[in-house]
């Protein structure tokens, strides 16, 4: 071809980047769908010639937790949609790669993204989206997938091989497709994991956990877990354990919380920066939940997060 317009990327991620990013200088925003933005009409649309890079991104994973859906997004998606289907979520796909995100956690009150339409991680793979599932849901498995096979909440105190089954199973299932295996327990529904049990027990039964999920990973999907991207979230009480000695294996990638007002709680220290499994933040934009309930627009100022995910840039978190 004597003169043609070439859009490659190092990954498939890459070039899909570079397609929506020319489809946003000719005028489409990446709101088109979902805020109606009206495109921009341009009586002729030309490229300069040469070349045109753009380096990596400067976080890793980049991407949004659909969370406490229910009162909102629920009612909507059912109407629009039927249910948090591919058909839904293909549209928070694309979304999310017109802005240059990659990952997603994606609902979870009442549903189960890989069983409520296995086109749903199908389409994700395709569309060049990692999936992850949030801090109490580990091993690719749902909450809601338990409780639908489940009368009792789960609790490995008592329960091991039936919990461990289950984390087996999911792995098993999504094995094949690109995710972050998110490890650690907490008890259902963001309870502590040893009911009235001592920090020192807790401490001493999740680390005992993680063993048992990281040979579940090694035996399903790679011998050498560490080459498995992982995560864990120390989350309310289980920066308490982190603080008092608990520690992950290095090539797991600590998510730092905020306290749920938009405040980051802590960051690496300079020792944690070497550490290969790096860090990132799971940080709230509304939160619902005691002592009150955080709902509506714009609860956190964009000059705050501006400031918080600056820390987290300058402090290292920066694979999540």
């Amino acid at each position: 071809v004597e003169n043609a317009l070439v859009i490659a990327g190092s990954d498939k991620r890459g070039t899909i980047y570079g397609i929506y990013d020319l489809s946003k200088q000719i005028g489409v925003s990446p709101w088109y769908w979902w805020a109606d933005v009206p495109v921009e009409h341009k009586d002729s649309l030309f490229v300069k010639a040469g070349k045109y890079v753009q380096g990596p991104p400067a976080v890793k994973y980049r991407g949004i937790f659909l969370n406490d859906e229910g009162f909102a997004l629920t009612p909507w998606v059912k109407e629009k949609f039927g249910d948090y289907n591919s058909k839904f979520y293909t549209k928070v796909f694309e979304l999310l790669l017109r802005l240059k995100a990659n990952y997603l956690w994606p609902a979870m009150w009442n549903n189960a993204f890989n069983e409520d339409d296995p086109n749903n991680p199908r389409l994700a793979d395709e569309y060049g989206i990692v999936m992850g599932n949030s801090h109490q849901e580990p091993m690719l498995r749902a909450q809601k997938e338990w409780d639908r096979r489940h009368k009792e909440h789960w609790n490995y105190y008592t329960d091991a091989n039936t919990l461990q089954d289950f984390w087996r199973e999911g792995i098993r299932r999504n094995k094949n497709y690109e995710s972050i295996i998110s490890i650690g327990l907490r008890g259902a529904n963001d309870t502590p994991l040893v009911p009235n049990g001592t920090v020192a027990q807790c401490m001493a039964f999740l680390e005992e956990i993680v063993a048992n999920q990281r040979k579940i990973i090694a035996e399903e999907i790679n011998p050498d877990a560490s080459k498995v991207p992982q995560l864990w979230c120390p989350y309310k009480e289980a920066q308490e354990y982190y603080e008092k000695g608990l520690r992950v294996p290095d090539d797991v990638t600590i998510l730092w919380c905020d306290d749920n007002w938009g405040n980051i709680r802590r960051l690496p220290t300079e020792e944690e920066r070497k550490r290969t499994g790096g860090a990132g933040i799971y940080y709230h934009f509304d939160f619902h939940g005691g002592p009150r309930s955080y709902e509506w627009l714009n609860t956190s100022p964009i000059a705050k997060i501006q400031e918080h995910m600056n820390l987290a840039y300058n402090y290292g978190a920066t694979r999540l």
